[in-house]
């Protein structure tokens, strides 16, 4: 049962690899997608599917590995995260609160209201439950959920500018000076990632997933948008959304964190005690 979520994560980080490597060839040397894709087909339904599919398959591994280990605080962080990241997207979408206007573009598939993909509440608990998991390793309290919200705030830096400049999964309404963002996405970011990790810090206090198994999740996902970042010459976002996970550790990261169960098979949780 443990390879389940491993098994998730692995078909994820196929398609990450498969996007950049697409993306990487195919963009600078067109004529070898014209010799592959003539009429550029695969290139076309990539963009879709490699996009959905990675929010997907992500979200799989997330939520059946810390099923694995608590099957009822993985249930209860799920739908609180789902739902306070949705009801925060749909403001978004909807009036331009708290990240500004945007609206998202039919890529990622079927939308709530005809606002907010379905996906994307998955992505935010996707991302925001190993970054809990990586912050409660290192440090404890309050420290923890800024340690975590500051993990999300880095990934924003480099996701924004990769699927909404790079490509075109969703397009902003208000222009910044941030690769055509505007600055206030960033504060949405931080309000929104700071409220989800308040309520992990309640929801969870001593989560039983695995330390190396966030760890990878987050490096996995962080890896798209940066190679896109990096692809196209975005230093400034590469350099930031790096910057930033390291920054947050050296500042938020050093406390001391009370010990967390040891990650083990869930087998063990369940398994009736003996005289």
């Amino acid at each position: 049962m443990q390879l389940i979520p491993w098994l998730f994560l692995i078909v994820q980080a196929v398609i990450v690899v498969a996007s950049l490597l697409g993306y990487g060839i195919f963009t600078s040397r067109p004529d070898l997608l014209m010799q592959v894709d003539p009429q550029a087909r695969f290139f076309v339904w990539a963009f879709h599917g490699f996009a959905v599919g990675n929010m997907l398959f992500g979200g799989l591994a997330v939520l059946a590995e810390a099923v694995l280990r608590d099957r009822k605080r993985a249930m209860m962080a799920l739908v609180a995260v789902y739902v306070v990241s949705l009801t925060s997207e749909l403001l978004g979408t909807a009036y331009g609160v708290p990240f500004g206007a945007y609206s998202y573009t039919s890529l990622l598939g079927p939308k709530w209201f005809d606002l907010v993909p379905l996906l994307i509440p998955l992505s935010w608990f996707t991302m925001t439950w190993p970054a809990w998991i990586i912050a409660r390793h290192r440090t404890g309290g309050f420290q923890a959920v800024l340690l975590g919200t500051c993990l999300l705030v880095a990934w924003d830096l480099l996701l924004d500018p990769a699927m909404s400049r790079v490509t075109s999964y969703w397009i902003w309404g208000d222009k910044g000076n941030y690769y055509g963002m505007p600055w206030t996405n960033l504060l949405g970011w931080a309000i929104t990632g700071f409220v989800l990790l308040a309520m992990l810090r309640k929801l969870a206090p001593e989560p039983k997933s695995d330390l190396r198994f966030s760890i990878m999740v987050y490096f996995v996902n962080f890896l798209l948008p940066l190679g896109f970042c990096v692809l196209n010459g975005y230093w400034i976002a590469v350099f930031a959304g790096i910057g930033v996970v390291v920054a947050a550790f050296l500042v938020f990261g050093s406390g001391k964190a009370s010990r967390l169960p040891q990650a083990a098979s869930p087998e063990l949780y369940s398994r009736p005690r003996t005289s």
